[in-house]
């Protein structure tokens, strides 16, 4: 099968999930840049000169959106055609309703797989939501990455008989749970939270932008200070919320407690993932109706054997089993996630065993080979 894929953007680090996607598919091409992608991986555009000017076809798609919209269904279709391609994968709903009728004319088949905001988000539904109603069942294949985000399309579009519950993935080869020595404890040294209270270390990884909540993490986080004082939070990523992050801490003064790491490689998060005990993260819906799908680091850190701390959220209860691979509370309930912090400091067994199931989980349910093929196989 000739495959393409077909994303916004060329590279985003808070996209892993359709870089694993690309890499495992193997596609004949894929086309990157915006909604209306263009641009192919290796160079060049499907456009001829002087289309492939980006800001020719700026201009036109902000002058005239309507005749861009032809012209560029003309040339995906053409592009199709020419190319011989035998099956399309759109990422984003948005993008999905920008394709769809360049395949039809190239009688092309398709998919369009949702991973969160586009699901959910009010501005993107209002706008999107009556394409999802008309192109969605004209859909080969709809692709979720949570029961709840199946839910939430079929109230949008009823329901649909092509639509697939397949979670991300994650690479178990590579996120896994640092070797041990065999220096680390006594074979009779009983293990308490005198163990843990001067070395307890979370750990957040993700953007700094409002579905996260990363303030929200950096309060429930100050609860479990007030019992564990010298407790470290660290935290990967940047984004919108970045400097106020850093202002309440400073604000705070807990500048020695909570390391902002920027952005970071993936070697370097797998590398903090393994150096820490436990993994934070408070996803909310947002005022807009922002939501996660899956979040992919709470995916990697289960990999890497660490107990997760988190939020009922979208995606995550299916990732996180409650009570058995880490603990979830209430969105917004600051309170509640800063006793359940307090919870696994104090037992650093129960910790450890959550850590190892929430790994056994991963190795059953979201192993990235496992979900390729899952796409493979429905394709």
């Amino acid at each position: 099968m000739k495959l393409l894929i077909a994303r916004s953007n060329f590279y985003s680090y808070s996209e892993t999930f359709i870089d694993q996607q690309i890499k495992q598919l193997s596609p004949e091409t894929v086309l990157y840049e915006g909604w209306q992608p263009t641009r192919i991986y290796g160079g060049g555009s499907i456009y001829p000169f002087p289309l492939h000017i980006l800001m020719v076809r700026g201009t036109l798609r902000n002058l005239f959106p309507t005749v861009y919209q032809k012209i560029y269904t003309y040339f995906l279709s053409r592009f199709l055609v020419r190319q011989k391609i035998d099956f399309l994968l759109a990422n984003y709903g948005p993008l999905g309703m920008r394709i769809f009728l360049a395949c039809q004319n190239a009688h092309v088949p398709f998919a369009v797989h949702f991973h969160g905001f586009d699901a959910s988000e009010t501005n993107t539904i209002n706008q999107y939501g009556p394409l999802y109603q008309t192109v969605l069942p004209q859909a080969k294949a709809v692709i979720v990455v949570s029961e709840v985000m199946k839910s939430n399309i079929e109230k949008i579009c009823g329901p649909i008989a092509t639509i697939h519950v397949i979670p991300y993935g994650v690479d178990l080869e590579k996120f896994k749970p640092a070797q041990t020595t065999t220096e680390s404890k006594k074979p009779n040294e009983k293990i308490t939270s005198a163990t843990v209270q001067g070395s307890f270390k979370l750990v957040a990884v993700g953007r700094f932008t409002a579905k996260k909540a990363p303030i929200l993490t950096i309060k429930s986080f100050e609860i479990l200070l007030k019992s564990f004082p010298t407790a470290t939070l660290t935290m990967i990523g940047d984004g919108e919320l970045w400097e106020d992050a850093k202002m309440y801490i400073q604000h705070q003064g807990l500048e020695r407690q909570v390391i902002f790491m920027g952005q970071q490689s993936p070697e370097v998060i797998l590398q903090t993932l393994q150096r820490s005990d436990a993994f934070i993260q408070h996803s909310v819906l947002t005022p807009s109706g922002d939501s996660e799908g899956t979040p992919n680091s709470i995916l990697e850190a289960s990999a890497c054997g660490l107990p997760i701390i988190s939020t009922l959220h979208a995606g995550i209860p299916e990732a996180v089993l409650h009570g058995k691979t880490g603990l979830l509370v209430k969105e917004h309930d600051v309170e509640g996630m800063g006793q359940a912090l307090i919870q696994l400091a104090t037992n650093p067994l129960i910790c450890k065993k959550m850590g190892s199931e929430a790994r056994k989980h991963m190795l059953a349910h979201y192993e990235l080979a496992q979900q390729a093929q899952k796409l493979k196989n429905l394709f």
